[in-house]
């Protein structure tokens, strides 16, 4: 009997029931049993994430790389550049080349060189090539096996089609033989290369899910923070990429929105799951367990992610434009990821 009334949720006085406040529950599990329950939360979240990756997969990234900051010494320069020296003023990359027999000075890797560097020069958004053969000092090494030009485009990196950029690319290293080396460095080289693997992102969750499997001793209770917050991640990423669509979105923002979303979407999952269990244990039922965690807990849940999402926010009174994109991105992901703890993951638990 003892243990029966500590699983009591209201007191009942003698004549009179007290049911529990219904309106300060956020979750209510459906009368078909925990089946129906998690069936109905799944099915209906399934539309908007097919719609949100299939609108990105259709549109495509519009991200930009203009960091511009209006007003700062280094803009006023570069302006002042374009204005005095009309198209240098633009990117600077740079072309490297290393010889591992001999010297750069030889007269065929002089020759070699010099006639690629004229080619680079005329190609179409090129201004300028700086060779290190001629009056050029510095730009030789001191053992004399490596050199570098530098090649100014005529506009700035983020106004360089990709096109232009990797001819420059191609043609550079074309000179490349068996005893030469030559590569390329820069903002517009950047345009050309394959984006990295998400690495990074990876081994975080691994880790994460190491950790959580030692915390809970259980597969199924470490996976479910995981899950939720990989598909609230999934569903904003596919939203930041629409979202470069009507606003200025720097290159980075979906990076960023991601790590955040991790963090906290299986910061706040955890809360749930550790407050399920916790019911578990006094005896509860599941759904009633899985009502109990996202009526209390989830009321932290929600006020943290709106904390995150006023100071992300925040970033916009800098009035740096390639920001704006950022903080409303990142702030986008907080949000899916809060309204993924009190929907998706509740459903998951019963």
């Amino acid at each position: 009997m003892g243990a029966r009334r500590s699983c009591v949720l209201y007191r009942a006085v003698p004549g009179k029931i007290h049911e529990p406040p219904r309106e300060h529950v956020l979750w209510q599990p459906s009368p078909g049993g925990a089946s129906g329950t998690a069936s109905s939360p799944s099915s209906s979240g399934s539309s908007p994430s097919a719609g949100a990756g299939t609108g990105a997969i259709l549109a495509g990234n519009a991200y930009s790389n203009d960091y511009e900051v209006p007003g700062t010494e280094s803009g006023r320069a570069t302006a002042l550049l374009e204005r005095g020296f009309h198209g240098l003023g633009g990117d600077e990359d740079t072309v490297v080349w290393h010889t591992e027999r001999g010297s750069v000075r030889a007269d065929a890797v002089q020759e070699r060189m010099t006639g690629v560097l004229r080619e680079v020069a005329g190609l179409p958004g090129v201004a300028a090539v700086t060779s290190p053969y001629g009056e050029t000092a510095g730009r030789i090494s001191e053992d004399g096996r490596t050199a570098y030009a530098t090649v100014t485009f005529a506009a700035q990196a983020d106004d360089i089609p990709e096109g232009q950029a990797k001819a420059v690319v191609d043609t550079a290293r074309s000179a490349a033989t068996d005893g030469l080396q030559v590569e390329l460095g820069g903002t517009a080289v950047a345009l050309t290369e394959a984006p990295g693997g998400h690495v990074a992102e990876v081994v975080g969750v691994a880790v994460a899910a190491v950790v959580l499997f030692l915390a809970f001793g259980s597969l199924a209770a470490s996976a479910l923070p995981i899950a939720t917050a990989l598909v609230s991640v999934g569903i904003a990423y596919s939203g930041i990429v629409l979202l470069g669509h009507l606003m200025t979105v720097a290159d980075f923002a979906p990076m960023l929105g991601m790590l955040v979303g991790l963090g906290v979407g299986i910061d706040y999952a955890l809360f749930i799951v550790t407050r399920h269990r916790r019911g578990l244990k006094r005896g509860l039922s599941v759904a009633e367990a899985a009502e109990t965690a996202v009526a209390t807990t989830g009321r932290a849940v929600v006020f943290a992610g709106a904390t995150v999402c006023i100071a992300l926010l925040g970033m916009l009174i800098l009035r740096l434009s390639f920001l704006n994109g950022v903080a409303v991105a990142a702030s986008l992901t907080v949000v899916l990821t809060v309204a993924a703890s009190v929907t998706l993951l509740p459903a998951l638990l019963s």
